[in-house]
């Protein structure tokens, strides 16, 4: 819920101090994306989240073939209920019944349970930038997947509406997906009103494991 004055807290270090910056959020200057979360905030209702009941496909037709719908597991896992036949082409198999994680390279998976799990327990709105790293017979493929928690029949948070964007089709072998060093992450916990969000950058620095960059989440407890 959020308060008159929110308080801001973080997860950096001292080292790293956190700064409200401006800029650009991921996905949005992205037509499909922004459809997708304009329909999903009109069935919202006060305090609640949109139930998963909800989601008429004929509303996002726009959307549909590159949205998706999870399904809570555990914690930092959810697995594909409904997919989206772009999914389908960048996987190059089903997507139902497989884990979010299976659109992730190995070294980006432990971020990215904890940014779904961010989304589902807050619960908040997440937008991601990702990039697919290039190889020697295909180009870097760049994309935004956005998240929008839904709450099922107990009204508990444990279902998601998503959408996964790219650049460009992908070519035709399977593609997984890194989140960028130094990307801004969009965080927007969901309160009674519009939250405020926050662009969050994570610091260059070189450690053995760069590959697989920090988590830095700037937290409204508004």
């Amino acid at each position: 819920m959020l308060e008159p004055e929110p308080k801001v807290t973080s997860m950096d270090t001292p080292d790293h101090p956190t700064e409200r910056r401006s800029g650009h959020m991921p996905g949005q200057n992205d037509p499909i994306l922004q459809s997708l979360e304009k329909y999903w905030q009109t069935l919202r209702h006060a305090q609640q989240l949109p139930a998963r009941t909800d989601i008429a496909p004929s509303k996002i037709d726009r959307a549909l073939p590159h949205a998706f719908i999870l399904q809570r597991v555990a914690p930092g896992t959810a697995r594909f209920r409904v997919a989206g036949q772009r999914l389908h082409e960048l996987l190059k198999m089903d997507a139902r019944g497989m884990p979010l994680g299976t659109l992730f390279l190995p070294q980006a998976r432990e971020q990215a349970q904890k940014l779904l799990e961010t989304a589902f327990t807050e619960p908040a709105i997440i937008a991601i930038p990702l990039i697919s790293p290039a190889s020697l017979l295909r180009p870097a493929l760049t994309g935004t997947m956005l998240l929008l928690p839904l709450r099922d029949r107990s009204d508990a948070a444990t279902r998601m509406l998503g959408a996964l964007v790219t650049d460009h089709d992908g070519g035709g072998r399977p593609r997984r997906f890194l989140i960028p060093q130094g990307a801004r992450i969009r965080h927007e916990p969901i309160g009674t009103g519009p939250a405020a969000a926050e662009l969050i950058p994570r610091p260059h620095t070189q450690r053995p494991d760069a590959m697989r960059p920090a988590l830095r989440l700037v937290v409204n407890n508004g």
